[in-house]
Formats: structure tokens, C-alpha cells, sequence
């Protein structure tokens, strides 16, 4: 079983470890500590993998919704995000790989904010689902399976497309880039 383990750690970057794995277990310590909601179970693979998904769940909303909304916040009339090209960026990163390195950080950061923001919603949802329980209203109760399972499928498919996009700009970049050396 260790052997198996060392596997996967070794192939798992520092990336997926920041941005996926290390937010999850964060998520699952807040729950439990924060609401006395333990999700863990006693199979430490099992919990791995929890872990891992939770975080990608919470990578993803950083990117699709906390994002966006810091782009559109203004400080002085000038936004509080500001983003190079990305033709700029995948330069300056193949000159000083640093900066791919602060890119990942600053993803952390976007990520932790997304745990933070998440969590902070998931109190709000449980002060309104007991309201409504004590109220006999129990249409979110009742169909919580439904709504989780089409919130996630309308995350991961905006996910898909976003990274497709980025995708395909650096495959772009690439090929430019190559055609101006010849």
C-alpha cells in the first residue's frame, strides 16, 4: 500500500497539491470543525480521493465565479484584477520560470479564497435550510441530490470550455511563435 501511495504522490504536482488537494482537506476541516459535519470516512484512500475532488470543486469555482467578480470589483476607478496577455505571460515564463511559479501561487490564493467564500456560503445555506424546514417548506431538502448533482455538471462544464480556451490560445501562441522563426 505504500508503494502505491508513493506513486501517486509522485505524480502529483505541486499544482494539483496547492490548488486541488490541499483546499479539499482544508474544506473537510472547516466542515468539521466549523458545523460539526464529518464527511471523512475511515479509508484514508477514500478520503484522498474526497479530498482531491472537494478541492477541484472549490479550484473551479475560484476560477469560474471568484474571479470574474474580482475583475469586475474597482478600487479608484480601476479594476481590481488586472491581467497580462497571455502572450506576454508565456513569454516572460519561458524567460524566468519564476514567474510560472508565482502564477501557481497567486492560483492558491484564488483557490483558498474560493474555500473561504464557500464556506462562508455554506452557513448562510444552512441558516436558510433550517428556516425553511421549520417552516415546512423542504423543496431544497428534498431535492438536494438533484440541485448538487446539476450545479456540478454546469461547473465542470464551464470548466471544460474555459480550459479548452486556454488550451487552444497556447497551442496558438505555440504555432505563431513558431512561424516567426522560420
Amino acid at each position: 500500500m505504500n508503494v502505491i501511495l508513493k506513486q501517486i504522490i509522485d505524480k502529483i504536482s505541486s499544482y494539483n497539491i496547492f490548488n486541488n488537494l490541499y483546499p479539499g482537506i482544508l474544506l473537510c476541516y472547516l466542515l468539521k470543525f466549523m458545523f460539526d459535519i464529518n464527511i471523512l470516512s475511515d479509508n484514508w484512500f477514500e478520503n484522498l480521493i474526497l479530498f482531491y475532488f472537494i478541492g477541484m470543486v472549490i479550484s473551479r469555482i475560484g476560477s469560474l465565479i471568484i474571479e470574474p467578480i474580482m475583475k469586475k470589483i474597482k478600487v479608484k476607478k480601476k479594476p481590481l484584477l488586472q491581467f497580462s496577455p497571455y502572450s506576454d505571460y508565456e513569454k516572460a515564463s519561458n524567460e524566468v520560470p519564476l514567474v510560472a511559479t508565482l502564477s501557481e501561487t497567486n492560483n492558491t490564493y484564488r483557490t483558498l479564497l474560493s474555500c473561504f467564500v464557500g464556506t462562508l456560503v455554506l452557513k448562510i445555506c444552512l441558516v436558510v435550510n433550517k428556516a425553511c424546514v421549520e417552516k415546512n417548506f423542504t423543496f431544497f431538502q428534498d431535492n438536494k441530490d438533484w440541485i448538487i448533482l446539476i450545479l456540478l455538471i454546469i461547473l465542470f462544464g464551464a470548466s471544460y470550455v474555459k480550459q479548452t480556451s486556454y488550451v487552444r490560445k497556447r497551442v496558438e501562441s505555440i504555432i505563431k511563435r513558431t512561424k516567426t522563426k522560420k
